[in-house]
């Protein structure tokens, strides 16, 4: 496939409409509500199923007639956008039944499903106690991340939890996971970012969780008085895309269900319960779940501010001794200064510009390569702070052949051509990538819509890669930053 339709495919993936689909799941029914009319606008064509009246009976009907409607549906529902109000396990008609409401501009969606389990007060105040680590415990990140999702297990009918968190560039990896005897394990591996478009990431601002009942179901028509799609944008039973459908069913899904996790306000990951066969999850269930991951986002949230902490503290500690090699006076000062520096960022080697001199700590490095690697960097000015895991990517050093220069971290005072300048070099490293699958969507196929299927295999799939050096990590930047502070009040 050409890489310019490839692209506008994708493009036309992110353009998906999915929140206008004018149809829903099966697994319930819904009918909205009018803000000026108050008046039944719309209903989906299954509604008799789960309340007295037809879909002509209830289509125009005032909602103050609609008398087997739970009240709090209405009282309790806040007045923003999105905002939601539940009613479960409720009796008022022949069977026992979950009510949902969502608020939108134009008024209020009401969907109901059938009761079919339940977690008592009780049972949910204990598994939320389980997610805390006892006082004389002391969890690291994996530890959190395990208990969710063994919490989960407790109660979620599924052959497959996992705990996806995304990374900066939105491609992500599992995490965590507790799988059934049999099915091949995803713990380690990671997905593309087009996996899990930019559309469909918006959704999980927008909703607690989405759940999809059987990848294989066809959906039920929404229908409305004036014959638009009605916007289904905060809807729990809002219909599968095509294309996420055939996703599902390719991985052996036919049932899934996902609450994103936030932290400061931002998708940090995903919880995503997986069966093989169609398997109903009990609206209160998925309640209860959505209820548990935002109180694990809370406690996690602390656990990683107080690491956080720890971290700066660590590295003020780092940076004061840093700093001190520069205070001693002596011919070993700079010398001890650049090899204490090459050990901090772990790497191959470093170089400093100070005195209108240049100081090397590089094996087999002339002082010619090091001028020119400065020479190209002093013309990106995008930032006092540089990094690159391999330096050939700047314009001008395509050709930089040392076995221990490829990734470069270039700290500089300011922009001005006498100011010191540290550089850190490291040496390139083998890396190994494990994908669920060739990530590579130039290989999949256009099917007869000229829609980009997903791929057909999630079979473990490596990729290697020795030219780069390891990544510059959130430390390693965090720990420039405070370095070039240091050298500021050092120096000037």
């Amino acid at each position: 496939m050409e890489t310019d339709d490839f692209n506008e495919l994708v493009a036309n993936c992110e353009k998906e409409a999915l929140h206008l689909s004018g149809q829903i799941q099966g697994f319930g029914g819904a009918f909205f509500i009018d803000n000026e009319s108050l008046t039944v606008t719309a209903a989906s064509e299954n509604i008799a199923e789960y309340c007295p009246l037809s879909v002509a009976q209830l289509v125009g009907t005032k909602v103050h007639d609609l008398t087997w409607l739970p009240l709090e549906l209405l009282y309790n529902l806040g007045i923003k956008a999105g905002n939601r109000a539940y009613a479960f396990n409720d009796n008022t008609t022949t069977a026992s039944l979950n009510y949902r409401s969502h608020r939108s501009d134009a008024g209020i969606l009401i969907e109901i499903e059938r009761s079919t389990a339940t977690v008592t007060q009780r049972q949910y105040l204990q598994l939320r106690a389980s997610i805390l680590p006892r006082i004389d415990a002391s969890w690291q990140e994996h530890d959190y991340w395990n208990q969710l999702i063994h919490t989960l297990d407790e109660f979620l009918p599924c052959e497959r939890i996992v705990l996806y968190r995304f990374n900066e560039h939105w491609s992500g990896e599992v995490v965590a996971e507790k799988v059934v005897t049999g099915l091949p394990p995803y713990l380690g591996l990671k997905f593309p970012a087009s996996d899990i478009p930019a559309i469909a990431r918006q959704m999980y601002y927008q909703n607690p969780s989405r759940y999809i009942a059987d990848s294989r179901q066809e959906a039920v028509n929404f229908l409305t008085q004036y014959g638009t799609p009605l916007d289904l944008t905060y809807s729990d039973l809002r219909s599968v895309s095509p294309l996420h459908g055939e996703y599902l069913q390719n991985m052996g899904v036919a049932t899934s269900f996902s609450v994103p996790i936030m932290q400061t306000g931002k998708l940090w990951g995903i919880i995503s319960c997986h069966h093989a066969t169609a398997t109903p999850i009990d609206a209160h269930l998925r309640y209860q779940a959505e209820s548990l991951v935002k109180y694990f986002s809370m406690i996690y949230s602390t656990y990683q501010s107080k690491k956080r902490l720890a971290l700066l503290t660590s590295l003020d500690d780092e940076v004061s001794v840093l700093a001190q090699k520069l205070r001693i006076k002596g011919e070993q000062s700079i010398p001890s200064f650049l090899q204490a520096a090459k050990t901090a960022f772990q790497a191959s080697g470093a170089a400093m510009y100070i005195n209108d001199d240049w100081h090397l700590c590089l094996p087999k490095a002339e002082q010619r390569l090091v001028r020119d690697i400065d020479n190209a960097c002093r013309h990106d000015t995008s930032d006092v702070l540089l990094s690159k895991q391999d330096i050939r990517d700047v314009d001008g050093l395509a050709s930089v052949s040392h076995e221990e220069v490829r990734g470069v971290m270039l700290i500089r005072l300011n922009f001005e051509l006498k100011s010191l300048r540290l550089y850190v070099f490291r040496q390139p490293e083998k890396q190994i990538t494990h994908w669920a699958g060739n990530p590579d969507k130039t290989m999949q196929k256009v099917n007869s819509h000229g829609v980009l299927s997903p791929r057909a295999s999630f079979e473990k799939w490596s990729e290697v890669d020795g030219e780069q050096s390891l990544p510059w990590s959130k430390r390693d930047l965090l720990l420039a930053k405070k370095l070039r502070a240091a050298l500021i009040r050092l120096l000037t």
